[in-house]
């Protein structure tokens, strides 16, 4: 199998963790041939953007999470998801929040900083607390994350996490996560995970590659 990923990529990202977490034999590339955002690319992987898991019989999955469950269902040796279905539930409320409330409200600030697009940054920034303060409370309301392992839940916040942290930094928001405790206590407890820690690095190098670029 082969992982159709980029550094870039917290969706990407988060797939790259779950590998090599579970010490899975699976290659991974930059999408080349064909390349990324290409009509190319779209006729053969229909969703037509990454991550895309090539399999062995050369039929392929799109969208990070559905990707991380065939994963966690087909090489169950090595888990990152609960065996009950409460706790399966915690793992997909994680991930939802990560995916329909956080991004969405990142999704504008990312995109000015991509195209240099002028926003109103202390609006889009108070949108961004308003969806942290729903991740506090998600966080006070599910078990302590401190006396259970790391799920698949967890890496999939971790990825989407960095970006809501490190892009409002670019617009001259320091500490956005200094409001919400609990989940400032997350982040630390996550980044104690070597592989989450090196995701993390990649993606930090990616972007500040970006931004040298964009200042060049």
């Amino acid at each position: 199998m082969q992982l159709l990923s980029s550094d870039f990529s917290p969706y990407s990202t988060r797939v790259r963790i779950q590998i090599r977490k579970k010490q899975l034999l699976i290659s991974i590339a930059a999408p080349v041939n064909p390349a990324l955002r290409t009509p190319e690319f779209g006729d053969k992987y229909p969703l037509g953007k990454i991550p895309v898991l090539v399999l062995d019989d050369g039929n392929s999955l799109s969208e990070s999470w559905a990707i991380m469950e065939y994963l966690e269902a087909s090489f169950p040796q090595i888990s990152l998801r609960p065996a009950d279905a409460l706790g399966i539930a915690h793992i997909n409320m994680l991930a939802r929040y990560a995916d329909l409330h956080l991004s969405p409200a990142l999704f504008p600030i990312f995109i000015a900083l991509l195209s240099s697009k002028t926003i109103d940054t202390q609006q889009e920034i108070t949108r961004l607390q308003q969806e942290l303060q729903k991740g506090e409370r998600l966080l006070t309301a599910l078990p302590p994350f401190r006396q259970r392992k790391l799920t698949i839940g967890d890496i999939a916040l971790a990825t989407n996490l960095f970006f809501a942290i490190e892009t409002p930094r670019l617009f001259g928001c320091e500490q956005i996560l200094q409001p919400y405790p609990l989940l400032s206590d997350w982040w630390q407890w996550v980044n104690e995970d070597a592989e989450i820690r090196q995701g993390i690095a990649e993606m930090n190098t990616a972007l500040q590659g970006f931004i040298a670029s964009k200042q060049g």
